[in-house]
């Protein structure tokens, strides 16, 4: 008889624990936030639902090898009852310094992170009525989008749509005295939008429309910042684009040339002799700076010899150098008898 009443006692217990567990995977505002402004709903509602009607991520890259992520979300509610609890995934696992700010909805608690193995969730606690619209803005830093491998740098992120986004608008902020890096690497995929400058950073732009929950985006960047042992050497950036897509074609052509000859006006301080100082230009390569360089500190002009000597670039790298740079209006090319002189056009000498 004893045995009989504990195991009634035992099956009691285990139908109380169940009933009491949330059910389907979902997790409750009072596991959440400790009991929320309504603790019985749940997070993955069938009645409550939402998109993103537009999502914008500027990354902001540090010379420390962090970044800094703003994040702009416009949360629609497209179902039936109130979205009470919203949540963004993002794929990374180091993130610091977190802050959320309701900028046309309300927030009743403080963001809760969740930090999983791939990646983080971050669950906002608000309150959006069925068809309206809640926007919020998010920061944090991370150490983990930049890879540094040693003659250049590497920044990937990847983002995987949860739910529906009608716009998505992607910024990556280089760091100050940086450029595409492209040698035997592709610098940048995919082709971005746009580009542009604030006058000391290089940024790129990709914008998407209707993309639906599932889709993935990868952001690949390399980079270098540049480098010189010499003082006085500093850095031009001018406030127009200085990267163009592969799909303008022939005008690509012609505006590359342009863009060779603007970009590649110098700074020059005169005292016993002028000094070059370098352009961030992503289609300059480190050859062609280095002959510039070369150049400017030999009083602007030099024979082929000379260069092939001081580089140590073989006679057909300084060539196709030269004929590149001459083309960008950078030099010009001189024939002495059987001497090849170059000069550094009047557009970069002062």
């Amino acid at each position: 008889m004893r045995g009989l009443k504990a195991a009634v006692l035992v099956v009691f217990v285990a139908v109380l624990l169940v009933a009491c567990l949330p059910r389907g995977g979902e997790a409750t505002y009072s596991q959440l936030f400790g009991g929320g402004v309504v603790d019985n709903v749940t997070v993955n509602s069938k009645d409550a639902s939402y998109e993103f009607g537009e999502e914008r991520i500027s990354v902001v890259l540090l010379s420390s090898g962090e970044a800094e992520f703003n994040i702009f979300l416009s949360v629609k509610n497209i179902g039936s009852e109130n979205v009470s609890l919203f949540s963004f995934i993002i794929e990374l696992t180091d993130i610091s310094n977190l802050s959320v700010v309701n900028l046309s909805a309300p927030l009743y608690s403080e963001p809760k992170l969740e930090l999983r193995r791939y990646d983080a969730v971050i669950y906002v606690e608000t309150l959006i009525p069925p068809g309206e619209t809640g926007n919020f803005s998010a920061s944090f830093t991370t150490g983990q989008v930049v890879l540094d491998l040693y003659s250049y740098c590497q920044f990937l992120f990847s983002e995987k749509f949860e739910v529906n986004a009608g716009k998505f608008i992607f910024d990556v902020w280089l760091p100050p005295r940086c450029f595409l890096y492209n040698e035997g690497v592709v610098p940048i995929s995919p082709e971005p939008t746009s580009n542009f400058t604030d006058g000391e950073r290089l940024v790129f732009r990709w914008e998407y429309e209707n993309l639906q929950a599932g889709e993935y985006k990868t952001f690949v960047l390399r980079y270098s910042s540049i480098t010189t042992n010499e003082p006085g050497l500093g850095v031009a950036i001018l406030p127009f684009p200085v990267y163009f897509s592969w799909e303008w074609g022939i005008l690509a052509g012609g505006l590359v040339a342009v863009a060779g000859v603007t970009l590649g006006v110098a700074l020059f301080k005169k005292r016993r002799r002028e000094e070059f100082s370098e352009v961030v230009f992503p289609l300059l390569s480190d050859a062609e700076r280095e002959v510039l360089r070369l150049l400017s500190d030999s009083g602007g002009v030099m024979s082929q010899k000379e260069i092939e000597k001081s580089t140590g670039y073989s006679k057909a790298k300084v060539s196709i150098t030269v004929n590149s740079l001459e083309k960008k209006g950078l030099v010009e090319k001189e024939a002495r008898g059987r001497t090849k002189i170059v000069k550094l056009t009047s557009k970069v000498k002062t």
